[in-house]
Formats: C-alpha cells, sequence, structure tokens
C-alpha cells in the first residue's frame, strides 16, 4: 500500500509458502480445531489489526496422506469476498488450462505442482477474509471439468472514475478491531435442506407469510440465540453486494469493494418471526433505487455516509447493546474451485480473532443446506447454543466444537 487510498505494482509477486503438515487431511476434516486451523493460514491478527503488509498471501499445507489445503489471504482495502471467490475461480480456470495444454508432455507429479507454480505469473491483485480451502490429490479429475473461458477481471474504472483524495493521513485512534482478551468458542452449526423447510413452516404457523429466504430464517434463528446468550439488546450488521442489484448490473469478475451495508436493531424480547422482518427489511433498503446513489459527483460521499450511519447507530444506543457481525457467502463459488485435483470437500473461512461473529455458507454435505461458523466469548457460546429451537434444528452430530 502507497497511502491510505493508492496501491504500488511493483511486480514482486505475492507471499507464497509450502507446510509440510505431520497429520493426515481426514482428521482435519472429521475434527477440526480453531488451534490447528489457524496455523494453516499465512498469518494470524487474533482479532486484532494486523501489521502484516502483504496485500495477497497464499499457504500451500501438504499433508502426509497426499491432501492439501490451501490458504488464501487477501486485503479486504482492495477487494470483498465476491472479489476473493473471482480471483480464486480465475486462478483455478488459469492452472486448469495450463494442465491440460500440458497433459501430453509431463507426468502427473509435474502436473499437480503446476498450480502453485502458475501463481507468480498470473497474481498481482488483493482482497480481503481469510479462505481455507481443502482437497484431496485425484490425478484422476485432471482436467476432467470443462475449462471456463475468458475468465478475466472486469476494471469499472469507466463506471466509478478515480478521484483526488484530500485526506490521506491514517486515524492513529481509529481501530477498527480490538484485540480479545477473553477465551472465544468457534462453533459450526448445519442447518439441513428439511430443517430450513421445517423452519419456515413454524413461522408460517406463526403468521409469518412473506416468503423469507433460507439465508434471512437462519440468521434470525442465530440473532435471537446471540441476544439471548449476551442478555441484551442488538444491532446485527449486514453487508450487500451490489453487484447484481445496480443497474445495469456489474459483471460478477468485478474486482474491488462492491458492498454496501445495512443494519438492524433488536431488543432481547424480540420474537424470532419479527426478527426476520427485520432483517429482510434491512437487506430489502439496499435496492436498485438506493445503490444507484453511488454514481456521479457525491458517488463517494454517499458511500462513506452509508457506513458512517451504521456507527452513529450503534453509538446511539449507548453500553447496552452488542453488535453482531454477519457476512453471508452463500451462492458464492467456493465448492466450485478446481486447481486440477478435484473440488474441494471442505471449505472454511478462517476468521477466527473476531468476536460475534457469523458466516454462512452453503452446505457441502447437505444440498440446500446452511453451515453457520460462529465466533463467541466461550462462555457465551454454551448460552447460546442451549436455544431449545436452535436444537430442534440442527442434529448433535451436525454441531461441530472447533475449540
Amino acid at each position: 500500500m502507497k497511502s491510505q487510498y493508492s496501491i504500488d505494482c511493483n511486480d514482486e509477486g505475492a507471499y507464497y509458502q509450502e507446510s509440510q503438515v505431520d497429520a493426515s487431511l481426514l482428521d482435519i476434516i472429521k475434527n477440526p480445531k480453531s488451534n490447528e486451523l489457524v496455523q494453516l493460514t499465512p498469518y494470524n491478527s487474533n482479532g486484532s489489526s494486523s501489521n502484516f503488509q502483504e496485500l495477497l498471501a497464499i499457504q500451500v499445507n501438504l499433508f502426509n496422506c497426499g491432501g492439501i489445503a490451501i490458504s488464501i489471504s487477501i486485503s479486504h482495502k482492495i477487494g470483498d469476498a465476491s472479489s476473493l471467490c473471482t480471483f480464486i475461480m480465475n486462478w483455478c480456470d488459469a492452472s486448469e488450462r495450463l494442465i491440460i495444454s500440458n497433459t501430453r508432455c509431463v507426468d502427473s507429479t509435474e502436473m499437480l505442482s503446476h498450480p502453485c507454480q502458475i501463481l507468480q505469473k498470473y497474481t498481482t491483485f488483493e482482497a480481503s477474509n481469510t479462505h481455507l480451502s481443502a482437497s484431496l490429490k485425484s490425478p484422476s479429475n485432471i482436467g476432467a471439468n470443462k475449462v471456463r473461458k475468458d475468465s478475466i477481471f472486469v476494471s469499472l474504472s469507466s463506471t466509478f472514475p478515480p478521484r483526488g483524495i484530500c485526506d490521506d493521513t491514517p486515524k492513529e485512534n481509529c481501530i477498527p478491531i480490538h484485540p480479545v482478551a477473553e477465551k472465544l468458542a468457534v462453533k459450526r452449526f448445519i442447518f439441513t435442506t428439511s430443517n430450513i423447510a421445517k423452519m419456515k413452516a413454524k413461522l408460517m404457523n406463526w403468521g409469518y407469510n412473506e416468503n423469507a429466504t433460507r439465508v434471512e430464517v437462519v440468521l434470525a434463528l442465530l440473532w435471537k440465540c446471540f441476544m439471548a446468550a449476551k442478555g441484551c439488546n442488538s444491532v446485527a450488521i449486514v453487508p450487500v453486494n451490489i453487484r447484481q442489484i445496480i443497474v445495469p448490473h456489474l459483471d460478477e469478475n468485478s474486482f474491488g469493494n462492491f458492498f454496501l451495508v445495512t443494519s438492524c436493531i433488536a431488543s432481547v424480547v424480540n420474537e424470532w418471526f419479527s426478527l426476520v422482518g427485520k432483517i429482510k427489511s434491512a437487506i430489502g433498503r439496499i435496492d436498485g433505487n438506493y445503490v444507484e446513489r453511488i454514481r456521479g459527483e457525491e458517488g463517494f460521499e454517499f458511500v462513506k455516509s452509508n457506513f458512517k450511519q451504521v456507527g452513529e447507530l450503534i453509538m446511539s444506543q449507548g453500553d447496552d447493546i452488542r453488535v453482531l457481525r454477519i457476512s453471508s457467502w452463500c451462492k458464492f463459488p467456493i465448492y466450485e474451485a478446481n486447481f486440477g485435483w478435484g473440488e474441494p470437500i471442505l471449505t472454511i473461512v478462517a476468521f477466527f480473532g473476531v468476536k460475534d461473529t457469523i458466516v454462512l455458507l452453503d452446505s457441502i454435505e447437505f444440498v440446500g443446506g446452511i453451515e453457520a461458523w460462529i465466533v463467541m466469548a466461550d462462555q457465551e457460546m454454551t448460552l447460546f447454543e442451549q436455544d431449545k429451537e436452535l436444537q430442534d434444528f440442527t442434529s448433535l452430530d451436525a454441531i461441530g466444537d472447533l475449540n
């Protein structure tokens, strides 16, 4: 980073390392532990602002069994979760094309090394959250999938032209994430397709007749459990991908931070069905008319005000409020990533040091299901998982303790 708002491309490539892991990949899959998973990532910020200077960091973990876990970390200053997925898919496409073109002239050992070698040639970008993708080597799957053509990043400088920024001084007293003192618990709750259907049916029996999405239904229940564990009111913060909301739509390969944030506030006494309505209404506010305001000369100021409004809402509630950070990666193509060995068997968003966070992913085991990764203080997590409705819709064998 040359400054707060600019990047100096020096073509020095990405931070890359390989690690030999004295374990079996399936041991990690069957019994994941947060303190072990974080060792598979290039670095760990422990929930505080990191001094790690690399904009893109890759760690390839080689297990004794032949399994591979690839961890990818990108700076949020230049890209969001969608950008991260775009980068991963483009890297996979480049690897697959090279493997297919060299199938007749190299053996399988050489082919398996290409995705790592190709990184230096094809990456000059950076993005956000740490993303862990694990997959097994499967030489028989090399080149089995159809290669996506013309997979490129799309520049939007013509739509959103660069502008001069007057104040480029870092705000020393503004630290977005503070170090966490207490012991944290990380757990994964899996909602199967059938259980999500039962959840929607229960809401309808209560008289909630709107067409709630699976994400809204699951988030509302988790938010209710969150407030019950905290014993106080809460503000939920939800980022909304605007690529397919703005008219005309932005290309899915658009690289950058193309999201706005929305928020909603609720009381600890609110029922589950009312929380569904609050989340649906908050997300619905980020519609085409609202997003259109990011264009033009006043667009930059509008985006600033969007984030500022969330901060003002939190500050206005005083000390008796807790913030829940929510992010949904559902429908992102993270399980389609194929570096030449087949698609991944597990994907994790490694945010283990960030307290009071929920990330939703599509379930690879239950098609149409959702898995929720949750980080809370250890004693609060104990209260969180005691909720009767949560227990009804997540079976015991579908709750993963990652401590």
